[in-house]
């Protein structure tokens, strides 16, 4: 099977570090959707090898629709910013219209702030409990405008959260 822990942080840590990098080295400025924008375009999407969880850069997804976790919200979906399928093209919705796939991960950003929120964190600390597949969320931010630091993540998997899993 695709789908394990440690490819998907192996994945995510060695992209957003790369990312970082070269943002910080090349003083770029932007804002969230910017920055997501570019991670994904520019540093994920080249991490996509066969025979890896992320085969085929149209497993990514920026600001799409995942299911809701239990008990958060009224509607079936809530869009994300930056989503990995299990497979590619892949959406929240089943050939039947239902709002059942779930993703491998998601990445909340929050850019130009000074610290994750911790309200991305219990959203996906309950999404991951909701989950009926193996799923692992990555809450982030960057700090752009201050630049006190350049990058701190929490990882969110079966309803446990690691504060700073990553920072940089």
């Amino acid at each position: 099977m695709r789908t394990t822990s440690t490819s998907i942080d192996t994945l995510i840590e060695n992209s957003l570090r790369s990312f970082i990098e070269d943002i910080f080295d090349q003083s770029w400025y932007g804002k969230e959707r910017e920055a997501v924008s570019l991670y994904a375009l520019g540093y994920l999407a080249n991490y996509c090898q066969p025979q890896t969880i992320l085969y085929n850069p149209t497993q990514i997804g920026i600001e799409v629709r995942v299911p809701k976790a239990t008990g958060l919200g009224k509607k079936a979906e809530i869009c994300k910013d930056l989503v990995i399928w299990p497979r590619p093209g892949m959406t929240c919705w089943t050939k039947e219209k239902r709002v059942e796939n779930y993703p491998l991960a998601i990445l909340e950003w929050k850019v130009n702030q000074p610290r994750v929120f911790n309200d991305d964190v219990e959203w996906l600390r309950a999404f991951s409990v909701s989950a009926s597949t193996p799923f692992t969320g990555y809450a982030l931010c960057v700090d752009l405008k201050q630049r006190h630091f350049r990058l701190s993540c929490t990882k969110i998997q079966e309803g446990k959260t690691e504060p700073n899993w990553l920072v940089i």
